[in-house]
């Protein structure tokens, strides 16, 4: 086998961390491997839409904590991410962070919000549906949106956890399929 070299925009990479971690995301994958997923394509939407001058999701945390700086709630943010991605300051390597589905819920809905924001009319499909289900999922979030898919996927807001990712797969594959 051998290895081609690609040539990768940060766009795509952005896409294609969304992508692998929405999939991982409804199978029941590695949480760690869908936190660090989503984080570096949030970082890269997030960042860019900042340089765009285009509102990000952070701009709402922020508006929503005006008592913090921008250092504080990123250190907030990406406290998870840079547990998994540095060493521990101490050199203990049974240093601990408690990571939850939610923590990764949120994560992956920060980076495809921005996502959305940065690319308008252009969002990939699976970014799309993922808001969709996001939104629908969520009690703090508009209900309408629930309502309006309910009739296609009962239980999608008061469903468990594991029966909303469930769900969540299902509309992902209806929608890349074009049947939303």
């Amino acid at each position: 086998m051998s290895l081609v070299a690609q040539k990768i925009t940060k766009l795509d990479a952005a896409n294609r961390q969304i992508h692998v971690a929405i999939q991982m995301s409804f199978d029941g994958g590695d949480p760690v491997a869908v936190h660090t997923l989503a984080c570096a394509a949030r970082e890269i939407c997030e960042k860019h839409c900042r340089m765009a001058g285009v509102s990000r999701f952070f701009d709402q945390i922020a508006k929503t904590y005006p008592d913090n700086s921008e250092t504080e709630i990123f250190c907030v943010l990406n406290s998870a991410r840079n547990f998994f991605k540095h060493p521990d300051a101490a050199g203990n390597l049974d240093a601990e962070i408690e990571l939850s589905d939610r923590d990764n819920k949120l994560m992956l809905f920060l980076a495809t919000y921005d996502c959305s924001a940065l690319l308008a009319e252009r969002t990939p499909v699976d970014v799309q549906a993922y808001n969709v289900w996001f939104m629908a999922t969520e009690p703090d979030f508009d209900g309408d949106c629930a309502q309006g898919l309910e009739e296609h996927y009962p239980g999608i807001a008061s469903a468990s956890p594991d029966a909303q990712r469930a769900i969540g797969k299902q509309l992902l594959s209806d929608a890349v399929a074009g049947k939303l």
